[in-house]
């Protein structure tokens, strides 16, 4: 889910639109991009159709700001696969990583495999339920290095994730050194501020990540993780991992210095 968008002045053409749970879904090119729209304008997925494998929007950027923590995640789960541009960009990049996948929209998830290039193998496993009955019926903690919650419906953020109950569960199947990344994104300033102390009642402070010019705002938090390592990467560091996932993590390591560092320290890393 990103943010609603004017779509008067798009040079677009429209792949595939039906009405679904009484709510208009619509597939648009516009150029090299194909994009998921709900309700005739809320932007819910883009992907590149000659770079399927990269990060399109913004905040699905911001999100993937846990790889400046740990890189090499060994299993993800993913709820609110949507027309699965986190999933695709996982199993393409870390070609060792186990992913599950949660999602209780099935008929999305087959627009996914037929106009978004979702990937099938025994690396990705789908679930077709809502996250929190998934995450309340596993029979011993998981031990995930990440999980993404990007989990959106016609009205907003899922209520069933997005509050305490669920981040309790999400910390209980984050192994030591987990990191979750939450996107969030609503017109009630109110509701945001909510989630955000939800999270931090859960996990202690989070890191914040507001998305430039747009509404969204990432949270990242952990079990015991270094988040500050967002943060403290160097030059070459964030270079060569920018190179590696064509992600400009120089400037998300900037947003999360902005956001995050007291006076003090930003004054300290001027005299270090």
């Amino acid at each position: 889910m990103n943010f609603r968008q004017n779509r008067r002045t798009m040079d677009r053409r429209i792949v595939h639109r039906e009405h679904w749970n009484n709510l208009l879904v619509e597939i648009i090119d516009n150029g090299d991009t194909r994009s998921l729209f709900f309700g005739g304008d809320v932007l819910q997925s883009s992907m590149s159709l000659s770079h399927p494998n990269r990060l399109t929007l913004s905040y699905t950027h911001c999100m993937m700001a846990s790889l400046l923590i740990n890189d090499h995640p060994e299993r993800v789960l993913v709820i609110g696969v949507g027309a699965g541009s986190l999933v695709r960009f996982l199993h393409s990049h870390l070609p060792t990583c186990r992913i599950d996948g949660i999602d209780n929209a099935p008929h999305i998830i087959k627009l996914a495999h037929g106009y978004f290039s979702l990937p099938e193998d025994e690396r990705l496993t789908l679930f077709d339920r809502d996250g929190l009955d998934y995450l309340q019926q596993l029979p011993e903690p998981r031990g995930y290095d990440l999980i993404l919650v990007d989990a959106f419906d016609g009205a907003g953020m899922a209520a069933s994730i997005y509050h305490r109950a669920c981040f309790d569960l999400c910390r209980h199947h984050l192994r030591r050194g987990g990191v979750i990344s939450i996107n969030l994104w609503s017109g009630d300033g109110v509701k945001m501020d909510e989630v955000q102390n939800d999270c931090a009642d859960c996990f202690g402070p989070p890191l914040t990540l507001p998305v430039p010019n747009r509404g969204n705002v990432v949270c990242l938090a952990g079990r015991q993780a270094d988040l500050n390592l967002v943060m403290r990467r160097n030059r070459a560091e964030l270079d060569r991992l920018s190179d590696r996932f064509a992600i400009d993590f120089s400037r998300i390591a900037g947003i999360c210095r902005k956001h995050n560092l007291t006076r003090w320290q930003r004054l300290s890393r001027l005299f270090s």
